[in-house]
């Protein structure tokens, strides 16, 4: 049934998304003369402060002092040594011996000659040993260096120990006299072989 009270209703509900507007608020106005009193103030300062600037202090800081050295002590001086002066003598030199020469003579009259006494005649010859081995390849081998460089009078010797083993000894020599076997010898260290000396009668 058509009924008016429900259409009045309808007309009178907002609309969905509807919003009221509230008018926007009034904005409050500055009054003149703060503007004139925020220079004033801004001003009176740095004109303040530039007037303590220019203030002189009255009284000027006292300077430290520095310490005062301390005066070292006097050296006490030490006792003066008492220095006993010993008249002693002067000794007069006396050398009688030059006028003892002067005056002796020596008799050389009964004294003989001097005469060189001749040496025996040396009963021995000097010999070298260069080395021994087991083998005798190896000691002809030696041998053969040595002549080589110039020991000609090397050469190979057997001998018999205590338990009837073979030895051949590699010896230089015979030198009728020590300078030759000395100069021998140096060819033997100049080759690295340390030789062993000995005598050997003469027959």
């Amino acid at each position: 049934m058509f009924n008016p009270v429900q259409i009045a209703a309808k007309g009178s509900r907002p609309k969905k998304g509807a919003t009221r507007r509230t008018p926007p608020p009034q904005q409050r106005k500055t009054t003149w003369w703060l503007w004139l009193l925020v220079p004033i103030i801004v001003i009176a300062f740095i004109y303040g402060l530039t007037q303590l600037n220019q203030v002189a202090p009255t009284t000027k800081p006292t300077p430290i002092e520095p310490p005062k050295a301390i005066p070292k002590p006097a050296p006490t001086p030490a006792p003066k040594k008492v220095e006993e002066k010993v008249s002693v003598a002067p000794k007069k030199d006396t050398f009688e011996f030059y006028q003892i020469l002067q005056d002796s003579k020596v008799d050389t009259s009964h004294v003989d000659a001097y005469q060189s006494t001749p040496r025996g005649e040396q009963d021995y010859y000097y010999m070298l040993q260069a080395a021994s081995f087991r083998n005798l390849e190896d000691a002809d081998r030696l041998r053969a260096q040595l002549i080589l460089s110039g020991l000609v009078e090397a050469s190979v010797r057997k001998t018999m120990d205590k338990d009837d083993q073979a030895w051949y000894r590699v010896i230089l020599g015979p030198y009728d006299s020590r300078s030759k076997m000395n100069r021998a010898e140096d060819k033997l260290v100049s080759l690295s072989i340390s030789p062993y000396s000995y005598k050997i009668k003469k027959e």
